[in-house]
């Protein structure tokens, strides 16, 4: 592990990579590595905690100054998702995450909300979220929304297929596909077959499969 200190920090990501691959590396030793100077290496630190289960370390990461970084975070919640709690709902850091100031991690959280479940604390986030001025953020929301209860899900991703955007459309197509056992989603989804956008049609179209 001698290479983890070595001066290039192309040589500490690239170890990291190595670790990750043969799912080596204790949370212990791979939390040191969040403090790194380098982005790259932190962003090596993070995958390779998804690899190794290790969901209490991974919070530390939400609070890094780089986008990117706290986008992986994000995103390494959704993949561990089988080793949350799901009575608890989202972690906290997931939570913390969904109001950062960066579009792109806003983005990223929700779509992990998708994944995890949408609770009830949370649903007026994710409903704002589906009239923010970024597409990415409304394209988020809808992913999110395939994990809300239909009840709530089912009306706002409707909504979600008049917008503008064909880049939200698709996820709200692919979310409603999620709640097609309910009559509302399937009406919505017929609807949807006549999108504009060929993808959003060809997602559509599943429903009748």
């Amino acid at each position: 592990m001698a290479a983890l200190t070595a001066p290039d920090p192309a040589a500490r990501a690239a170890t990291l990579v190595v670790l990750r691959a043969l799912r080596l590396g204790g949370a212990a030793l791979l939390a040191g590595l969040l403090a790194d100077p380098d982005i790259e290496v932190r962003l090596a630190a993070v995958r390779a905690l998804v690899s190794v289960d290790a969901v209490d370390v991974l919070s530390e990461a939400a609070g890094d100054v780089a986008r990117e970084v706290r986008v992986a975070v994000a995103r390494g919640f959704a993949s561990l998702a089988v080793h949350l709690d799901q009575d608890a709902g989202a972690p906290q850091a997931v939570r913390h995450l969904i109001h950062d100031p960066d579009v792109l991690v806003r983005a990223a959280a929700l779509e992990t909300l998708g994944v995890l479940g949408v609770p009830d604390a949370l649903l007026a986030t994710v409903t704002a979220a589906l009239t923010d001025p970024a597409w990415q953020v409304r394209a988020g929301a809808a992913s999110a929304l395939g994990g809300a209860a239909p009840d709530h899900g089912v009306p706002a991703l409707a909504g979600l297929l008049r917008d503008a955007d064909a880049d939200v459309r698709k996820p709200a197509v692919l979310a409603l596909l999620r709640h097609a056992a309910h009559d509302d989603a399937r009406t919505a989804l017929s609807a949807a077959v006549n999108d504009l956008d060929a993808d959003a049609r060809a997602y559509a179209g599943r429903t009748g499969r």
